[in-house]
């Protein structure tokens, strides 16, 4: 009795029919990670400087997020460049890892203008872009997190489940965030 196969071989090769998947792809294995879409939006009674400062201060990331710790050069708003780099790891011991983001562009808001960055996340596991919009208004300054993410091995058929809970967990990250003094 012959084996069945998913694949479909072809006169003797050893080839397999792949299904494309909808994503991006990953620079450097080639593969496609599906990516789930979600946006955050909130209206802090803080001024869009003020905000701006509390989302990107990155030592507080560690303090808000649960067995997370992020390291890199610049770890304040006001020292992110465009090509700063940074590293969120989360573990438990030996056991986790790695969220490697880099800033694509950064401009800080001002009490009149709104500030926009991008950070795209370039980990083994966790792939996607952030992006970032402050904006000063009459009440404080009005926050859109908008994101695509990808987790390596999690199916396409569930991004509307990834897109729920990391609507979920970004939202209360950034709200712990802004409510830091």
């Amino acid at each position: 009795m012959a084996q069945l196969s998913r694949g479909v071989a072809r006169q003797g090769s050893r080839r397999r029919h792949v299904v494309p998947m909808t994503g991006v792809t990953a620079g450097r294995t080639g593969q496609t990670v599906p990516m789930a879409d979600f946006e955050v939006h909130l209206d802090p009674p803080l001024s869009a400087p003020e905000a701006w400062k509390r989302i990107l201060d990155l030592t507080a990331h560690t303090a808000v997020i649960p067995l997370t710790t992020v390291t890199g050069d610049a770890m304040a708003a006001r020292d992110l460049v465009d090509g700063s780099r940074f590293v969120a790891r989360t573990g438990l011991g030996p056991i986790g890892f790695d969220d490697v983001m880099v800033v694509d562009s950064v401009v800080a808001p001002t009490t009149t203008t709104a500030g926009r960055a991008r950070i795209h996340k370039e980990g083994k596991v966790v792939r996607g872009a952030i992006d970032l919009v402050v904006t000063p208004t009459d009440a404080g300054s009005s926050v859109r997190w908008t994101q695509q993410i990808g987790v390596r091995g999690v199916p396409a058929v569930l991004d509307p489940v990834v897109s729920r809970i990391a609507r979920a967990a970004y939202g209360s990250t950034l709200r712990r965030l802004l409510a830091r003094g």
